[in-house]
């Protein structure tokens, strides 16, 4: 009798697993030499490694982990695939890499260690804790990802020269001005800016548009935090996928909304069912981020063209490319946004200046780095003398000291910069530093080198102190400069 409960217990082992938390785990196998296969799983990880022996007999497990961040939240294994192609740029295993007859699992990652395992998985508990949308996150009572939101804050003040720019919109706009660029350097604080500009002319319905994916936490954050906007509520593209009605009930409920998507997102051959009712929707501002960097790109330059671009604009579109929009692949029709406002806003944009698209009357702000440590310095020299006033309520306290450097480059390169001026290219400098490639391509790798190899290695050189030019100052080499 005993022995037959004991078989019995031992049969109920094998059939009965019980709750079993989602785990993370990685084999090598020789079938697949140098790449290692990450996955996740909701059952025993012997179970799953079982059953991937059936087409790699001989493959050996690396690592195991829970995928949890507490009892109630989990993560999947694209956060780690996410961290490793993103963040280390492992390489995926892709069906040409194999021979025939093998089995192929997207899943393989080329020269990745357990180590950068446990990095993407500390990244992803980092990232769940500031509240980040880097990684998406699931829950264990319906599996389905979390959303997260930012806690609202109190009003946040505009600075000076913020200011500043939100009262130049205001008077564009009442002047008849509706194609704006609001240029200034990193940290001015463009974002929180311009939804100031929209607050003021007292926007429904905001779009931002960039061509970097990894802004949108950032426009989260200030939508979400900052009291300021608290009629609105922040919409991406997982949430039009959800619900393609999303734009009409949330202004059915009262809501403005700002709506951020990427070009990469918009990209295609047809409108997607999940963009209808958004192209069907009066915009009252359509905020291009970093015009100068995506949005000038010639194939996704026409997403914007019903926007207000027309034929004489054309010429002021560049070839400039993100490297995860692969431009030459991308067939891009003309996408209707209604927009009556469009703000453009950059950091560099010296040669968006130098074009026709944009007047006098349409930049609202020229904000450079030399501006804003000038203002700095002057609210110091007004205000630290009283005794009650502290450094950092200085409105630009925090903005690092900058040293600038003018230089002519060294004679190689200014050879090859007049070469080049009369072959009839107008920016020499920048035709000097042209790589390759504009076109992510892992196997040649000609997007990261330069066609002027020499010249520009020579430059550093002389930069650098390695080398000597009667032109130029080996400023790196100079001992104030160097750190002790």
């Amino acid at each position: 009798m005993k022995e037959n409960k004991i078989e019995a217990i031992d049969i109920l082992d094998r059939i009965i697993i019980g709750r079993v938390d989602p785990h993370i785990y990685a084999f090598t196998t020789n079938t697949v030499p140098n790449y290692l296969k990450v996955g996740d799983t909701y059952r025993p990880v012997s179970k799953r490694l079982n059953e991937w022996r059936e087409f790699f007999p001989e493959l050996e497990k690396q690592y195991e982990n829970k995928a949890i961040i507490d009892e109630e939240t989990y993560f999947r294994d694209y956060a780690i695939h996410q961290y490793l192609e993103n963040d280390l740029n492992k390489k995926r295993l892709k069906p040409d890499d194999l021979k025939d007859g093998i089995y192929y699992s997207r899943e393989f990652f080329k020269e990745t260690q357990i180590l950068d395992i446990e990095n993407a998985i500390e990244d992803i508990k980092e990232n769940y804790q500031a509240n980040s949308s880097k990684y998406e996150y699931y829950s264990s009572e319906n599996r389905l990802p979390q959303t997260y939101h930012y806690q609202r804050g109190v009003n946040w003040d505009l600075r000076p020269n913020q200011e500043a720019a939100v009262n130049s919109f205001i008077q564009a706009v009442k002047n008849g001005r509706t194609n704006l660029l609001m240029y200034a350097v990193m940290r001015f604080g463009k974002s929180f800016t311009s939804l100031c500009c929209a607050l003021e002319m007292k926007a429904q319905t905001v779009l931002v548009v960039s061509a970097k994916a990894d802004v949108k936490d950032e426009w989260k954050k200030t939508v979400e935090s900052a009291g300021n906007f608290s009629a609105y509520v922040f919409i991406e593209s997982s949430d039009l996928l959800a619900n393609e009605n999303v734009i009409s009930e949330k202004h059915s409920e009262g809501k403005k909304m700002v709506i951020f998507l990427t070009l990469q997102d918009l990209q295609g051959d047809n409108i997607k069912d999940k963009h209808k009712e958004l192209f069907g929707e009066q915009i009252d501002l359509l905020i291009v981020d970093e015009t100068h960097f995506g949005a000038r790109a010639e194939s996704f330059g026409k997403i914007l063209k019903n926007a207000g671009y027309d034929k004489a604009d054309e010429k002021n579109i560049s070839k400039l490319e993100d490297e995860n929009i692969d431009l030459v692949e991308a067939d891009v029709e003309i996408k209707k946004i209604n927009a009556k406002i469009r703000l453009h806003l950059s950091g560099t944009p010296y040669r968006i200046l130098m074009g026709s698209e944009f007047e006098k009357e349409d930049i609202i702000s020229f904000v450079q780095f030399s501006d804003i440590v000038k203002e700095q310095e002057e609210w110091d020299r007004k205000h630290l003398n009283n005794d009650d006033v502290n450094e950092w309520d200085n409105p630009y306290y925090g903005f690092p000291q900058m040293v600038r450097f003018a230089f002519n480059p060294n004679k190689s390169s200014r050879k090859k910069m007049e070469a080049l001026r009369k072959s009839g290219v107008s920016f020499a400098f920048s035709k000097l530093f042209e790589p390759i490639s504009i076109k992510k391509d892992t196997n040649h790798q000609g997007h990261k080198k330069f066609i002027n190899e020499h010249e520009i290695l020579d430059l550093l050189k002389v930069i650098d102190g390695s080398k000597e030019d009667e032109e130029l100052l080996g400023f790196l080499d100079y001992d104030k400069n160097q750190r002790r």
